[in-house]
């Protein structure tokens, strides 16, 4: 991996013709290799090469009749979010900080969605109206198409959540393959004291415990970001018990398979419990030497 890395960046658009062939396939692939290039290259360097490789993909979006209209806000989006991800990094020297930052964006996204689109539900109506019937089709329970309908009401918020997830991502291969080519860092620890802090941490559990009881757009649109925020925090907490203790990796290859198995929401529910209570009580704190 570091020789590749190292390839990469011997010549600026062997990165950018990367970056622009995964973008419609792995978009956070892209945000990751523009996050290397400005950790590796400065922001100016980073914001230029990310400028280029959203050209690129509008580019081949119209060799192949893609809509430029809904390409262009998500190529811009995922070229501009790894130079803003490379550029707090390589200025704080803080994977928490960069962290921190991308749920805080995506929680104004939210609210600014809901300022401008108050009923979520009625602005994808349509779209999900057509999926319901394809699935209906396709022999889908009442049940499953009764649960798919109630998502259209949090639609912002699973939008900005599954957007956060591939942002902060994004940033830990983008910081990882930075450290291989040589630039100062250690992603590894620095992913292992991952939190939202106080700041973030509060506002974050009390909306949670509000989604109890409020079932106003707002909170219950902000809810899967904050559990979001909290199950990346209950990752790091993991990782760093792993570490510490020496766990056999198949332990983390269980959780992580575990996320993308259909327990992924009993999975999402059990770290973002863990990184919420981490956030309270520090679970970390044991493993810190004894002075």
């Amino acid at each position: 991996m570091t020789a590749f890395v190292l390839w990469l960046l011997q010549r600026r658009y062997r990165l950018i013709i990367l970056a622009i062939a995964v973008a419609p396939m792995i978009p956070l692939l892209s945000a990751a290799l523009m996050t290397l290039e400005t950790l590796r290259r400065g922001p100016n360097q980073g914001l230029l090469s990310a400028a280029f490789g959203l050209a690129g993909v509008l580019v081949l979006g119209g060799v192949v009749g893609t809509d430029l209209s809904v390409l262009a806000p998500v190529g811009g989006l995922t070229m501009l979010s790894g130079t803003a991800l490379g550029s707090i990094i390589g200025w704080t020297q803080s994977l928490t900080l960069a962290f921190q930052a991308s749920l805080l964006v995506c929680v104004l996204g939210v609210v600014a969605a809901l300022f401008v689109w108050p009923d979520p539900g009625a602005l994808i109506g349509p779209r999900l109206d057509s999926l319901l019937a394809v699935l209906e089709g396709n022999g889908a329970s009442p049940e499953q198409l009764e649960a798919l309908a109630q998502l259209g009401g949090v639609f912002f918020g699973l939008l900005a959540a599954a957007i956060f997830a591939q942002v902060v991502v994004a940033a830990i291969l983008g910081y990882w393959w930075a450290s291989l080519a040589g630039t100062e860092g250690q992603p590894g620890s620095d992913f292992r004291s991952l939190r939202l802090g106080k700041l973030l941490g509060i506002p974050a559990t009390l909306l949670m415990a509000s989604s109890l009881l409020l079932s106003t757009p707002v909170v219950q649109n902000l809810f899967p970001v904050a559990l979001f925020g909290f199950c990346f925090q209950g990752l790091a907490v993991t990782h760093a018990w792993a570490h510490a203790k020496r766990w056999n990796p198949a332990i983390l290859l269980l959780v992580y398979l575990l996320l993308v198995s259909p327990l992924t929401a009993v999975m999402i529910l059990v770290l973002g419990s863990m990184g919420l209570t981490d956030n309270w009580i520090n679970l970390r704190a044991p493993l810190r030497p004894v002075a």
